[in-house]
């Protein structure tokens, strides 16, 4: 399988981007190093796996996805970079995530 490193960090390989959770923002939502250029073909489609430590979800949604309250979400993030958050809920404070945990977005 062919890898090669970003500019930001993440590794690419032919069907998974390996990267890590970069920081937390104010909100409690998981920043990541996976610049969101290197997904963006990806959002809409369900089947896309996005695992961060012992956790996953599923699909990557746009930045203003609209999706409920509480709901685990993979989206382009407003700074750039891949986010995870729950809506409405600081999910490093519930799931105790903090910088560095790897993050794999698969196909």
């Amino acid at each position: 399988m062919a890898k090669r490193k970003s500019e930001q960090g993440s590794t690419a390989l032919s069907n998974r981007i390996d990267g890590t959770v970069a920081s937390c923002d104010s909100a409690g939502n998981l920043i990541t190093d996976i610049a969101n250029d290197s997904v963006a073909g990806l959002v809409g489609d369900e089947n896309i796996s996005v695992k961060f430590g012992d956790h996953e979800t599923f699909g990557i949604f746009p930045t203003n996805h609209g999706e409920p309250d509480a709901t685990l979400v993979a989206s382009l993030g407003e700074s750039g970079f891949v986010q995870i958050e729950i809506v409405g809920i600081s999910l490093s404070e519930m799931l105790g995530i903090k910088s560095g945990v790897k993050v794999a977005v698969a196909w």
